[in-house]
């Protein structure tokens, strides 16, 4: 197998040239190639987030099964690109990579409806991107510690549970604030802390009683004992499609109450369900696509794969394949307008932003 180095791409990757200027750039064998072999190649893996985070793990775990299975078992170079919770990358990618099939990036699962919830900064359309794949699902867990009072969705909607949050543009913020809007739940925000390992410390020393929103990817590894040991209650999936783990569990799905709200709803959570997607520049030739794709897909049923993901406890649970990516995204921009303007009003932090 071949060695994978690993290069950090500095800030200065925030001054992106305009897409045209970029197209005119490209080598013209990046604009013709359709050779579906990468024998001899160096193909570099373009990661959105920073060292060490879910991003860069994932992606990291990934490449070398990649280079077994893509044909010609290229080497891969994996560059992380942080910056914008993602979007420096999915702007490079769309606008400045190659397109030849030796550039693929994996970018946060909310570029799937950025578009529609006017992100700003974004300069692509999710729809161009040629996807490859994504390893899994995101779910969320909204939870409670053991020895709070609340055990169902019913006592959230009838006292305030105190959660923490982090930034303004997080899940654990966003989130609950989508609830209490759209369904009614009584979540008291306290944001400043640190990320997810300051908020999980706050929940077991009593000073937060619980959160709303752990990725269940996240909590495996940095905190598994709270499953195992049973010092959590799983209170909702956030997530459009439940995960193995918690079938008794209820889900977004399952809290609409009526058609409208489960628009909303369905709309907002949609960036889980690409939970950590892996794509190709657009105008990348078809051949090539597939080539990526069919590899991805033959990584998903390599039996040394799936053991050292359950050694290293990372969530593979309800993958997606490229072609069912597409299908997905061609789903998410048919909502009406005015389902869109509520799913931004639910979903606005600006009162955080302060």
């Amino acid at each position: 197998m071949k060695l994978i180095r690993t290069t950090t791409v500095l800030a200065a990757a925030l001054a992106i040239a305009p897409l045209m200027l970029a197209a005119t750039n490209l080598p013209a064998k990046a604009q013709d190639s359709n050779q579906a072999n990468f024998k001899d190649k160096t193909l570099t893996l373009i990661v959105g987030g920073s060292p060490g985070d879910g991003y860069d793990i994932y992606a990291r775990f990934l490449a070398p099964y990649m280079n077994k299975h893509l044909p010609g078992a290229p080497t891969v170079v994996v560059q992380n690109m942080p910056g914008a919770g993602t979007l420096v990358a999915a702007n490079y990618l769309y606008e400045r990579a190659a397109r030849d099939g030796t550039v693929l990036g994996t970018v946060g699962g909310g570029t799937a409806t950025a578009q529609i919830f006017k992100t700003k900064g974004i300069r692509f359309d999710p729809r161009r991107y040629n996807w490859i794949g994504s390893l899994n699902s995101e779910v969320g867990i909204v939870l409670a510690w053991h020895t709070q009072p609340f055990k169902s969705v019913k006592d959230l909607m009838e006292r305030e549970m105190i959660v923490g949050g982090s930034g303004p543009t997080s899940g654990n913020i966003i989130f609950p604030l989508v609830l209490n809007r759209v369904i009614g739940t009584k979540f008291k925000i306290i944001s400043g802390y640190k990320g997810t390992g300051a908020i999980a410390i706050a929940i077991e020393s009593g000073e937060l009683q619980g959160t709303g929103s752990y990725h269940y990817s996240s909590m495996i590894t940095s905190k598994p004992d709270w499953l195992d040991k049973k010092l959590i209650t799983p209170l909702i999936q956030l997530t459009l499609f439940k995960h193995p783990k918690f079938p008794d569990v209820p889900n977004i799905p399952d809290l609409a109450k009526t058609d409208e709200q489960k628009a909303v709803l369905d709309l907002i959570f949609a960036r889980q369900r690409m939970g950590r997607p892996f794509l190709l520049p657009p105008e990348t030739p078809a051949p090539l696509v597939q080539a990526h794709r069919k590899a991805f897909e033959a990584v998903l049923k390599d039996p040394a794969f799936l053991a050292e993901a359950a050694k290293r406890r990372l969530d593979l649970s309800l993958p997606m394949n490229g072609a069912e990516i597409d299908v997905f995204l061609a789903g998410l921009y048919k909502y009406p307008d005015t389902t869109i303007a509520k799913a931004i009003a639910a979903s606005d932090t600006t009162d955080f932003r302060k």
